[in-house]
């Protein structure tokens, strides 16, 4: 068995960046609270190019269904009896435009500031991983874009991995079933996922950020909608009868507590995190994130959200205050642990691409969440994306090849 260890071979051989910048051009931001899955059309535009070359590249059964997921089957060439799943999704973040991407080759990195329009500027000092990167090539948006390589770059390395399989058809794997995934940023396409139709044993999302990123643990995840109505009148005459809900919503996020913000918080930490705040004086909405890697601290949090509106009734019994919570995801950990040789064979394909694993907790959920829940072990493999979310997103070339020589150690692991 050869391991490949040579980002550079796959660079060479691949239409690996070929592939990554044809997608990022693509404007597929999903959007959160719409009806439909996908939530997009450049969702399934998108899907509608992927399928044609995994198609190219011998996949067999692919098909996109009625809610936008892209499933493919490469058999197996051996004696194989499991079946792999790779995952990426097609989506991107609705936090920053994805529209008219304009992605930018910065060769031969020296270690400085990367400085974009808009006075944009990735710096080391922020991002050291940079710092691993000298005479790589890093790939960035413009400034006034997001770049989208989370998580396209994740099915660009799989389409590389797979478009190398049909070079070296000496090169044993089990049955490889890839699947495609929309509304993954919005955490609700999951939940369309049909884990028996796409047949895996077990499955990888490419969905990581830097080398070596090897992911087990997610938060636990819970959405909040706080609605306070108050009373409306003209403000002229509205002594003693005004009862400001925008003033009341300000106040119920200042009794939360201050050292449980995403700017505070690290490690296992976990947050409440208001993102959008709706309405008028009569009725303000706040819609929230709670994360934490626990279901008790999951519950402490919606305890603490509804103490906090008593408390303020308290003060203004002519309000009305309503606390809804959604389920979101959980953590995978427990799952993927009643699993171990899941999680270890990513780590051995690692060690045989020459990458010591990096396994820390993902601030945040992956499709992986909901899918290792229902029954599909999926931790989470680096694909190698920086600053995502955002114009300062960044990619090395180099690890993108690194990437696809992990999937392709991977498989091979699985296949002996």
């Amino acid at each position: 068995m050869t391991f490949y260890k040579d980002p550079q071979e796959m660079l060479n051989n691949t239409q690996l960046i070929n592939t990554f910048v044809e997608l990022v051009k693509m404007d597929t931001q999903s959007k959160e609270d719409a009806p439909q899955c996908p939530s997009t059309k450049g969702q399934l535009e998108a899907q509608a190019v992927v399928k044609n070359k995994l198609i190219s590249l011998g996949l067999t059964n692919a098909t996109i269904d009625e809610k936008g997921f892209l499933f493919a089957t490469l058999p197996t060439n051996c004696n194989s009896k499991i079946t792999i799943g790779l995952l990426a999704h097609i989506d991107t973040s609705a936090e920053a435009s994805g529209t008219n991407v304009n992605p930018q080759f910065h060769k031969n990195y020296a270690g400085k500031d990367i400085v974009l329009t808009n006075n944009i500027t990735i710096s080391p000092t922020d991002y050291p991983e940079l710092l691993k990167c000298l005479g790589d090539t890093i790939i960035t948006a413009d400034g006034t874009t997001l770049l989208g390589a989370d998580d396209k770059a994740g099915i660009a390395e799989i389409l590389a991995a797979l478009e190398f399989f049909k070079q070296h058809p000496e090169i044993q794997r089990p049955h490889i079933r890839v699947g495609i995934t929309p509304d993954e940023e919005t955490g609700s396409g999951v939940a369309n996922f049909d884990v028996a139709r796409f047949g895996a044993d077990c499955a990888y999302t490419l969905d990581g950020s830097f080398t070596g990123d090897l992911c087990y643990e997610t938060f636990s995840a819970n959405k909040g909608v706080i609605t306070i109505t108050g009373l409306n009148t003209h403000p002229g005459y509205a002594k003693d009868k005004m009862i400001s809900s925008i003033r009341y919503a300000y106040r119920f996020l200042e009794e939360l507590p201050s050292d449980q913000r995403p700017e505070k918080t690290n490690g296992y930490q976990g947050f409440f995190h208001p993102y959008q705040i709706e309405g008028g004086v009569g009725k303000t909405t706040i819609t929230m994130l709670l994360r934490d890697f626990t279901e008790e601290g999951l519950e402490e949090k919606t305890r603490i959200l509804n103490e906090v509106k008593e408390k303020i009734l308290k003060e203004e019994p002519k309000l009305q205050i309503d606390v809804a919570i959604t389920k979101q995801y959980r953590n995978m950990k427990d799952h993927i642990q009643a699993r171990p040789e899941v999680l270890e064979m990513a780590k051995k394909a690692m060690l045989a691409t020459g990458i010591e694993p990096d396994i820390r907790p993902i601030r945040g959920g992956t499709d992986g969440s909901s899918l290792s829940e229902r029954g599909l072990p999926t931790p989470n493999i680096f694909a190698g994306f920086e600053a995502y979310h955002g114009p300062k997103e960044w990619i090395s070339t180099k690890v993108m090849g690194l990437a696809v020589c992990h999937i392709v150690n991977l498989m091979q692991l699985w296949a002996k």
